[in-house]
């Protein structure tokens, strides 16, 4: 017998496909905290630790479904609590599309991406020796 293993899956919906499919209109998602990239999710818009490595690009998720609209802007929150600076590309959304930002570098930082009409989590990708807290 054989198995086919999937490894990549991209968390994208678009709201319109997900409300078609709602049962009631007073339905909405879990905000269990979920396991992504070694990482445990405190909760969906807490601050999380995460961990990166210098001269390669570590990548962190937050496990949570946010919910997009027309014209959204979703934020980022960065802040390095030991290490030196980091250099941080986030992810947003253009046409349901998935696009990657230049967030800067630096010890702390903020970035607000669009978003869109989709149903995703976040997603940021960070270089350098620090440990940090995300949001």
């Amino acid at each position: 017998m054989s198995r086919k293993v999937t490894t990549g899956v991209v968390s994208l919906v678009s709201v319109a496909a997900l409300t078609a499919g709602a049962t009631t209109a007073s339905a909405s998602p879990a905000h269990a905290p979920a396991k992504t990239s070694g990482v445990t999710a405190a909760g969906c818009g807490e601050w999380m630790r995460a961990g990166s490595l210098p001269g390669r690009w570590s990548e962190v998720k937050d496990g949570c479904g946010h919910f997009g609209r027309p014209g959204l802007k979703m934020g980022y929150q960065w802040a390095v609590f030991r290490g030196g600076s980091i250099c941080v590309k986030v992810q947003g959304f253009v046409g349901g599309r998935a696009k990657w930002y230049n967030a800067g570098c630096g010890k702390t930082g903020s970035v607000k991406v669009p978003w869109g009409n989709v149903l995703a989590e976040k997603h940021m990708k960070v270089k350098g020796a620090a440990l940090f807290n995300w949001r």
